[in-house]
C-alpha cells in the first residue's frame, strides 16, 4: 500500500490521502509490462536513479513502430470455437497477476501508474471489442487492480484515432462506468491525439492533452480549475519523426513551461537503437540529458511553499495595470497607439501575436513565491514587480547548467535584477 495513500486531486493540484501535496513528475513506457524480464528489471533499475515518480504504460500490448515483438501473455483466452476472437469471459490469470505485479512494484517505489486501458495501436484485436465487452473488461481492470492505490485510470491514448469504432457516446459510456463502479474512485482522465477530451466533466478529475502549445497552458488550468498534466509534449530523441525528436534542452525547457503555468508535465525518450529498445515504449536504459534538469527542477519545485498556479490571465503587460495606472499611461501617445492597434486586431491574430510573445510566469499562494522563466530569451536585465508589503529573497537559477545563486535579499516593490544574457534562465523570488 502507498505510504501516504492514495492521490487525489484537488483545486489544480494533486495530494496523497495524507494530505501530503504530489508533484508529478512524469515518463512514458507504453509496452512496459510486455518486456522480458531481463528487460522490465532494467527499466526498474533506471527508475530507481531518475526523478519520474508517474509511469504512464499500457493494459494491451502494443503494435507501432520499435514496437512489433510478441508479449508473453495476453489479457484474454480465445475463444474455443475460435482462433481469432478473444474471449473476455476467460481471462488469462498470468497475465493480470504478471500486470499486478509490476503495478505493485512500482508502488513500493512510490511512482504513480497511469494506466492506459485503451489506444488505437493495436494488431491483435484488443481495440474493435464490442461494446459489451469492452464494459466487462472493465470490470476486470476494476476487480484485478481496483484495490491498487497508485492506480490512475486513462481512459486512452490518443482516443480520437479510434472515433472511427468507439463513438464518442460510447466513451461517454467508458467514462461513467468507471467512475460509477470504481468505489475507490481513482483518478481519471482521457488523452488525445487531436481533439482534446472535454476536461469539464465531472467524471474527470484532471486534464491530459498532448499538445506542443504551451503559451495555452495557463488557460486550461484557468479555465477547468482542475490538475492539468501534459502528458505528451513529443519526446527527447533522434528519430526522423517530428515528435521523437526534441533536444534534451527542449524537453527541459517544456517541463519549465509547463510547471511554470501551474500545470504538471510528462517525459520521454525515443533514441535510435539496434534492438529497437526505446525508453517510450519499452523502457530499458534512460539515455538523454533532460532527466537529471528534471530532477534539479523537481528538487526546486518541492521547495517551494505550495503548488505553482498560473497568472491571471490577459494581455501581457496592458492587463495588470491598475485603473491609476492605465490612466497614467494614456497621456502617453504612445501607449494610447498601441492600445488601438491591439482592440483593432482580429480576435485570432491578437492570440497569435501573444502567443509568440508569451511569458511564462506562475506564482505560490498568496504571492509567497513568483516564479519567471525566460525560454530562449537572453536578457541581461529584468525588473521584477514585486508585491510592496512583502520581502523576498531573490534566485537566479540556470536550469540548463542547473546552478542557482540568490542575488537579492529583503527586497520589495519593482526590483532590477541583472542575468547572464543566456537562454533557459529562471527567477524564483520567495517571501522572507
Amino acid at each position: 500500500m502507498s505510504k501516504h495513500g492514495m492521490i487525489k486531486a484537488v483545486d489544480t493540484h494533486f495530494e496523497y490521502e495524507d494530505g501530503t501535496i504530489f508533484y508529478p513528475f512524469g515518463t512514458t513506457i507504453y509496452a512496459f509490462a510486455h518486456q522480458t524480464a531481463e528487460l522490465i528489471e532494467q527499466t526498474f533499475e533506471s527508475l530507481k536513479n531518475s526523478p519520474f515518480n508517474k509511469v504512464r504504460m499500457c493494459v494491451f500490448p502494443k503494435d507501432y513502430t520499435y514496437n512489433k515483438n510478441e508479449p508473453e501473455f495476453y489479457p484474454f483466452k480465445k475463444k474455443e470455437d475460435s482462433s481469432d476472437i478473444w474471449d473476455v469471459d476467460s481471462p488469462c490469470d498470468d497475465f493480470w497477476n504478471h500486470l499486478e505485479s509490476i503495478i505493485a512494484r512500482l508502488d513500493d517505489m512510490e511512482i504513480q501508474c497511469d494506466l492506459i486501458l485503451f489506444h488505437p495501436y493495436d494488431r491483435w484485436g484488443f481495440s474493435r471489442l464490442s461494446k459489451e465487452d469492452d464494459l466487462k473488461y472493465l470490470q476486470l481492470c476494476i476487480d484485478k487492480l481496483g484495490h491498487l492505490d497508485n492506480i490512475w485510470w486513462s481512459l486512452a491514448n490518443e482516443y480520437d484515432l479510434l472515433l472511427s469504432g468507439k463513438s464518442l457516446e460510447h466513451w461517454y459510456e467508458i467514462e461513467e462506468y468507471l467512475a460509477s463502479h470504481d468505489n475507490r474512485h481513482h483518478l481519471i482522465s482521457n488523452h488525445n491525439c487531436f481533439i482534446p477530451w472535454d476536461t469539464s466533466r465531472p467524471n474527470i478529475t484532471h486534464g491530459s492533452y498532448q499538445t506542443k502549445r504551451f503559451p495555452d497552458v495557463a488557460g486550461l488550468v484557468r479555465k477547468f480549475g482542475k490538475p492539468i498534466m501534459v502528458d505528451e509534449c513529443c519526446y527527447e530523441g533522434n528519430i526522423p519523426d517530428f515528435w521523437g525528436s526534441i533536444s534534451g534542452e527542449e524537453m527541459t525547457a517544456r517541463f519549465w513551461q509547463v510547471m511554470v503555468s501551474g500545470a504538471y508535465c510528462t517525459h520521454g525518450e525515443t533514441f535510435l537503437d539496434d534492438n529497437d529498445i526505446l525508453w517510450w515504449s519499452k523502457g530499458g536504459q534512460l539515455k538523454g540529458t533532460s532527466p537529471a534538469r528534471i530532477a534539479f527542477l523537481k528538487e526546486i519545485v518541492k521547495e517551494l511553499p505550495g503548488p505553482i498556479m498560473p497568472p491571471k490571465g490577459g494581455i501581457p503587460y496592458f492587463s495588470e495595470l491598475s485603473a491609476d495606472e492605465r490612466k497614467e499611461m494614456e497621456k502617453d501617445p504612445v501607449f494610447v497607439s498601441f492600445m488601438s492597434a491591439i482592440d483593432n486586431m482580429t480576435p485570432e491574430n491578437r492570440h497569435m501575436h501573444f502567443y509568440a510573445e508569451h511569458c511564462y510566469s506562475g506564482h505560490c499562494k498568496n504571492d509567497s513565491a513568483i516564479i519567471n522563466y525566460y525560454y530562449l530569451r537572453c536578457c541581461a536585465k529584468d525588473t521584477l514587480n514585486l508585491p510592496s508589503d512583502k520581502k523576498y529573497n531573490v534566485e537566479v537559477i540556470d536550469t540548463w547548467n542547473m546552478t542557482r545563486e540568490v542575488i537579492a535579499k529583503n527586497v520589495s516593490g519593482k526590483v532590477t535584477i541583472d542575468l547572464p544574457g543566456h537562454p533557459y534562465m529562471a527567477v524564483i523570488a520567495k517571501e522572507v
